[in-house]
């Protein structure tokens, strides 16, 4: 008799858990919310239109019948209308002492240029750009004490890298003149007179 008692007792107690069961909820895990952030977007404070002027020092040479070279300084002016586009005024001077191949063949002077050119430019990044100029210059050469002077088309190719707050560097070349019959130079080859530019420009 107690064996059944006991045996009622403890299906009971199972019963009563089994039906307690249906009460059970499952945990859920807690929902973390993340706060957005908020992305700021800093300005990069580089100019890309406005009038901008410049200064360059560079190397100058003229190849005719003898090859003459030196060192040269230029100044320039011009305007962007956007990062896209520009228009630039340069005038450049060989300075210091003249390099003359094969020497003593002639006594050089001085050599200059002063020209006006479009120039398109594409933007690689923020900041940096390659460039060309296309446009119209005089180049004189001065040789023997003779001044000789040619009118024409001329060309460049170049990269600049424009800093914060307007100023930028430059590297560039430009031909001046590359055909034969320069002027009125008693030589009938073919004439190049080019040069290399490294400088300086700020946008206001």
């Amino acid at each position: 008799m107690k064996k059944i008692v006991n045996s009622i007792a403890l299906l009971t107690v199972v019963s009563n858990v089994l039906m307690a069961g249906g009460d059970f909820v499952t945990p859920v895990e807690p929902e973390v919310n993340i706060p957005e952030q908020e992305v700021v977007m800093l300005e990069d404070n580089v100019k890309y239109d406005g009038f901008y002027a410049g200064v360059a020092t560079g190397y100058m040479q003229m190849r005719e019948a003898v090859a003459s070279d030196s060192y040269a300084f230029t100044l320039l002016a011009g305007y962007y209308f956007n990062k896209y586009f520009g228009i630039e005024g340069r005038y450049t001077q060989s300075f210091g002492g003249m390099t003359v191949t094969p020497p003593a063949a002639a006594t050089v002077g001085t050599m200059k240029n002063y020209g006006l050119y479009a120039k398109p430019m594409y933007s690689v990044t923020t900041g940096l750009a390659l460039y060309g100029l296309a446009g119209y210059g005089k180049s004189t050469y001065k040789t023997n004490g003779v001044n000789y002077t040619n009118n024409g088309l001329q060309w460049g190719l170049g990269a600049k890298y424009e800093l914060a707050n307007g100023l930028g560097l430059f590297v560039d070349y430009l031909k001046m003149y590359d055909t034969n019959n320069y002027g009125a130079l008693p030589y009938a080859g073919n004439v190049q007179f080019d040069g290399i530019n490294v400088g300086t420009t700020y946008t206001f």
